[in-house]
């Protein structure tokens, strides 16, 4: 028995790539059937063995240009989002540990019903079928997590 999808939220990963974009895509459509609100979140790694060997002005300049960077692609996404008539939110967080988990832990905090990704990402590093956090996101994640091929 079908009672339907309650997809009010939807929380879209994205690093820049192009499928990650083409998540966005999805989410937008999905949200735009569904009614839903929509989040983007870009996750910024930052590496902790690396912070060892930088200065604190190299740091920054990191952070800046990775915020400029997702600053981008939102701005082209939130057009989209607002062409198609949908609720949009973007946000990018800095992480230490675990991308994956960091998606997870915003999706959580967010109460979104559903979670869409990207197959595999700027890396560009490819597994058999998943990138890695593509495949600890579907893994990890109590709610629904769509992989976008």
């Amino acid at each position: 028995m079908n009672k339907g999808w309650n997809l009010s939220k939807i929380l879209v990963a994205i690093d820049g790539s192009e499928m990650s974009l083409k998540a966005a895509e999805y989410g937008i459509e999905f949200a735009k059937k569904y009614n839903s609100k929509i989040i983007i979140l870009h996750v910024i790694h930052i590496h902790a063995a690396g912070l060892m060997y930088i200065t604190e002005s190299t740091f920054k300049q990191f952070i800046e240009k990775n915020k400029r960077e997702s600053e981008e692609w939102f701005n082209t996404i939130s057009k989209e989002a607002k062409e198609q008539g949908v609720e949009i939110k973007t946000e990018t967080v800095e992480e230490i540990y675990s991308v994956p988990g960091a998606i997870i832990k915003r999706a959580e905090e967010e109460n979104a019903d559903v979670i869409i990704i990207g197959g595999t990402g700027k890396s560009g590093f490819k597994k058999l079928l998943l990138g890695s956090v593509a495949t600890d996101v579907v893994r990890y994640s109590k709610c629904p997590v769509f992989v976008i091929k």
